[in-house]
């Protein structure tokens, strides 16, 4: 539970000054961090199978599972561990979510750095200029002296 407040101070405003809502940036959290948990559920899965030793382990402990699952008894502490067991897995997906939120969020910040570095030399170099010659004359000729006009009527 500490990682959600975490991923709530972390974030920053939002340009018009709004901030997401905890359980929206919890479900973001969760969907964006669930790839990366199969992937490593899927990663020490199969490495638990390929190997002689853990297999035999595994299907030991598979077969007791389906063995407390034909018990009434055992099957309701069954599905109580398996509850815990999800609460945990999103628990786990939610923080690393957050964390690759913020990674992504720094790339593209950092790609935008990146652009805008190369974009304001040209613009400065290109677009200035035309601006000088071609929109302040007409800005000084025509607007000017009617906004002092209107201003003059009022």
């Amino acid at each position: 539970m500490a990682r959600k407040k975490k991923t709530e101070e972390q974030t920053e405003v939002i340009t018009d000054g709004r901030k997401p809502s905890g359980p929206a940036l919890q479900a973001v959290d969760a969907a964006v961090g669930a790839a990366p948990t199969v992937a490593d559920v899927v990663r020490n899965t199969t490495e638990t199978w390929r190997k002689s030793e853990t297999r035999s382990q595994e299907i030991e402990t598979l077969q007791k599972r389906v063995q407390a699952l034909r018990d009434r008894q055992g099957r309701t502490t069954e599905i109580a561990a398996l509850r815990k067991r999800l609460a945990s897995e999103i628990e786990k997906a939610e923080a690393k979510g957050g964390d690759v939120r913020r990674q992504v969020t720094d790339q593209l910040i950092g790609q935008a750095r990146k652009a805008r570095e190369r974009v304001e030399p040209v613009y400065r170099d290109r677009f200035e200029p035309v601006v000088k010659e071609r929109v302040e004359p007409i800005y000084r000729d025509r607007v000017e002296p009617t906004v002092k006009k209107v201003r003059e009527r009022i």
